[in-house]
């Protein structure tokens, strides 16, 4: 009967252990749509050794990064100077990235993360990581006026780009 009890007991207390991971690998893609055709600018940043809490009962253990926008690239030099003229890099040289909050549920995790672009910050909590070979990734839906800003047009309108922006950001182990 004791025995009974204490697996009970160890069924019943499901709170999740803390972990540590280091991440070795940061990787994100701003991507979206033209009149004439897509468009994707990455930014990757390996070697890295920085530590990513999981359930830890801390709210205070964050990741914070910094990307300079200098270091996307977009495969051109046309469309490389375009973005960077769009996001405004003279005036805002970097993007901030923080991730905090980060937990595990069942095959896969939640994070609280805020990103600050352009003088911007947006906050998205509860947002769902996914667990893919890389690490863990995240998919986000913006729009220019999101981020206070106006889609660019080029040759007197006839060149648009849409609205909608899509951010993907992945956490390499």
């Amino acid at each position: 009967m004791r025995i009974l009890l204490v697996l009970i007991l160890i069924l019943l207390n499901t709170e999740p252990k803390e972990r540590e991971v280091i991440v070795t690998k940061k990787m994100i893609t701003v991507s979206g749509q033209t009149s004439i055709g897509g468009f994707s600018c990455d930014y990757s940043k390996g070697g890295l050794k920085d530590t990513l809490f999981i359930d830890h009962s801390s709210s205070l253990k964050e990741m914070v990064f910094d990307i300079p926008v200098q270091d996307f690239s977009c495969g051109n030099f046309i469309i490389n100077k375009d973005f960077r003229n769009t996001i405004k890099a003279d005036k805002y040289p970097s993007a901030r990235v923080r991730v905090q909050n980060l937990k595990s549920n069942y095959g896969h995790y939640t994070c609280d993360l805020s990103v600050t672009l352009v003088g911007k910050k947006l906050d998205f909590s509860s947002l769902v990581l996914k667990r893919v070979p890389e690490g863990l990734h995240a998919n986000l839906v913006l729009s220019f006026d999101d981020l206070d800003l106006e889609a660019p047009k080029k040759m007197g309108g006839m060149i648009k780009v849409e609205e909608k922006l899509t951010l993907d950001f992945t956490l390499g182990f």
